[in-house]
């Protein structure tokens, strides 16, 4: 075998490998999108100089402020790897119940369990524990793409706390968007492609 087709099919065999791998980000999207359960979280009003960058959307949620109990005296880096239970009370919107570094094996069919990371680095301090909630996890669904034009009107939806996002978690924990609700209607809905 020559060089030159050595060279070639080591290049094919990368190229082949590389396709590979977005193939499978892409299949495990699209299967998320379609399979995980569906959970409708309001969002949070940030401020309007903030919050759009761009063509996307900057989003905050009230389930990314937790109390930090369960983990009092931890030692936590940032990008930590954190699982929040979240539960849906009276029809109230969903609310973080319980915190863990490890992903809880059972919980209530009305609960979910959704994946994300700390953003602090720092023990827990003492006088947070309790019912004092900070902000503490993100959850890799705080920014979403927009048409450019769209973001006055989105900006003005989350100054009333009329907008929500449409959530996909499956039972890994991981979280993506499936659109974002104005008004209780779904008004912009994410392509699986």
């Amino acid at each position: 075998m020559t060089t030159s087709r050595k060279t070639l099919l080591a290049l094919a065999a990368v190229a082949l490998a590389q396709t590979a791998v977005l193939a499978y980000m892409v299949i495990g999207r699209v299967q998320l999108l379609k399979n995980g359960r569906e959970i409708t979280l309001p969002i949070v009003p940030i401020d309007p100089r903030d919050l759009f960058k761009g063509e996307y959307v900057r989003l905050s949620y009230d389930i990314s402020n937790v109390t930090a109990g369960p983990l009092a005296g931890l030692r936590l880096r940032r990008n930590d790897l954190l699982y929040v239970v979240i539960e849906k009370k009276d029809g109230g919107p969903w609310q973080p119940v319980e915190l863990s570094r490890s992903m809880p094996q059972q919980v209530g069919s009305d609960r979910v369990v959704i994946k994300g990371r700390s953003v602090i680095n720092t023990p827990v301090p003492s006088h947070w524990i309790g019912n004092v909630r900070f902000p503490f996890v993100r959850y890799g669904i705080e920014n979403y793409y927009v048409p450019q034009g769209e973001g006055p009107k989105l900006e003005a939806a989350a100054r009333d706390r009329k907008l929500a996002a449409l959530v996909a978690v499956d039972k890994a924990g991981n979280a993506a968007i499936k659109g974002l609700i104005i008004d209780g209607k779904l008004q912009y809905e994410e392509p699986l492609f």
